[in-house]
């Protein structure tokens, strides 16, 4: 009962720190997502039975120029029903990595070596480079937070 407590308290902390960032979509309901971000380009289930959600996004940068990056949204259900984001994957062309590295060791905790955690929201971040995309996994961990690290 503690420990489903704490997750929930964390859970509404993580809320007051998620909604007016850039990346609220973690935590959001999937109605939410599609009221800010529109209907996706695709939605499906995953072959391990995931809902996900998935927008090609117009970007234009300096490394790459203009290209679609790809953001797929993936959903957990509770028990009230509400389908919830826990994760999402950002597809982008390797001549993002050097960018979104530098970002992310500015900004983050780096764990490993292309991991960051991020713990005022419980966020765990990672870098792969695939057949020449630049692969983010954003992934919600409750045992990634600030109480933890200080043990209050």
């Amino acid at each position: 009962m503690k420990t489903k407590f704490q997750f929930i308290v964390g859970l509404g902390i993580i809320l007051l720190f998620l909604i007016p960032g850039a990346q609220a979509q973690i935590l959001q309901s999937k109605s939410d997502v599609i009221k800010e971000y529109g209907d996706p380009f695709s939605a499906g289930v995953t072959k391990s039975g995931e809902n996900y959600l998935f927008y090609k996004m117009p970007v234009t940068t300096k490394a790459s120029g203009t290209y679609n990056q790809g953001r797929i949204l993936y959903f957990k259900t509770f028990s009230n029903g509400v389908e919830v984001c826990y994760k999402f994957k950002i597809v982008e062309p390797t001549s993002e990595t050097i960018y979104n590295i530098t970002s992310f060791t500015r900004d983050l905790v780096q764990t490993d070596d292309m991991q960051w955690n991020d713990y005022a929201k419980g966020i765990v971040y990672k870098i792969k480079e695939i057949k020449g995309v630049c692969l983010i996994t954003a992934e919600y961990d409750n045992e990634v937070s600030l109480a933890k690290v200080y043990k209050f």
